[in-house]
């Protein structure tokens, strides 16, 4: 039997929980150090996961030669920073959703990477549910024949995070609603279609309810934010996504629908994924719900994680993949900002 990976979390709230969860489930991995400013956060994760050894400082959980691999789930501002650190300490990295602040930092942390020969992975764990797996294996198998266009949305209409305040403050977040959940949709349809080369797009992004933010936060990044990317091959995903806008209350929530050339695919529906097929003029298509895997969410991620580390597979979203992501939440900003479209190369 092959020897555990010891891994060590940094950051123990709600991300990091469900890092350590997904380990547990995952097998293969021992959870060996907690580092988070927080005592009664690290002790808890401890106590559940039968963790040994506690820092407050990440730079000391780093500095641990017994440890592997670590999960980032921190504030965006220490996202990168701290993979650097991780990794030319010769760490395997797993880092929360977004990659980084921007495309330059996520180069970077490539380049690092590719430097040590350590495994980076991004915690976009939309990839790994189960409607979403079921999904991208019809889409695989070809069912829906070449997917060309992808509408995906995650609106909330009253959700603007708060919690600490570095959320609304771009200084640390890198934008709002965006970079934080409009990110996990722009992730998945891309990757269901195949992730195509991006080659530019034109993006609008607005702030209209910081009058919901308390006035001790800082709040200078969008609420809602929509864009139309084009991609290599004649394809193109329309994204659309908001912590707060004023829409009907059927819209709000996640929506995914994949447009093949034979078919389509409607990742969020009340029965799970649907295929449908048989197009014809006047009559009905045949809906085809399809069938979940076993292995989902955080476990399934680890588990890809962990037959990354031992030479098995490639990162479906390692270093390179977050460098495109965050070109193209970048050039959606740009394109906001000055009102034209923008190239990606």
């Amino acid at each position: 039997m092959a020897e555990a990976i010891r891994v060590g979390i940094i950051g123990a709230g709600w991300p990091g929980t469900a890092h350590a969860k997904g380990y547990a489930e995952a097998s293969g991995f021992k959870l060996v150090a907690v580092a988070d400013l927080i005592p009664s956060r690290r002790q808890a994760m401890m106590r559940e996961h039968g963790i040994t050894k506690e820092f407050a400082d990440a730079k000391d959980l780093l500095a641990d030669k017994d440890i592997d691999a670590v999960s980032i789930c921190l504030p965006n501002y220490l996202h990168a920073p701290i993979a650097l650190e991780a990794l030319k300490s010769g760490k395997h990295v797993m880092i929360e959703k977004p990659p980084a602040m921007n495309a330059n930092e996520a180069k970077k942390i490539q380049a690092a990477a590719e430097k040590k020969k350590k495994i980076v992975m991004y915690s976009v764990q939309r990839r790994f549910g189960p409607a979403e797996q079921a999904a991208k294996q019809a889409i695989a198998k070809g069912y829906a024949g070449e997917v060309y266009h992808a509408r995906a949305s995650y609106t909330r209409t009253r959700g603007i995070p708060l919690g600490t305040g570095w959320f609304t403050d771009k200084s640390k977040s890198g934008g709002g609603a965006l970079i934080d959940i409009g990110v996990h949709m722009l992730d998945l349809a891309w990757f269901l279609m195949g992730q195509p080369r991006p080659i530019g797009l034109y993006g609008m992004a607005y702030q209209r309810f910081g009058n919901l933010v308390p006035k001790d936060h800082i709040c200078n990044c969008d609420d809602a934010a929509f864009a139309l990317i084009r991609f290599e091959g004649g394809k193109s995903i329309e994204l659309a996504t908001s912590w707060a806008i004023n829409q009907p209350p059927h819209q709000e929530g996640t929506v995914c629908r994949m447009y093949g050339s034979e078919g389509a695919v409607d990742v969020y529906t009340s029965q799970g994924a649907v295929l449908y097929r048989n197009f014809k003029q006047g009559e009905q298509p045949k809906a085809t719900p399809l069938k979940q895997p076993k292995l989902i969410g955080h476990a399934a991620l680890m588990r890809h994680f962990k037959e990354c580390i031992q030479g098995k597979a490639t990162p479906i979203i390692g270093a390179q993949e977050g460098v495109q992501l965050m070109q193209m939440l970048d050039a959606i900003y740009k394109s906001s900002d000055t009102g034209k479209s923008v190239e990606i190369k």
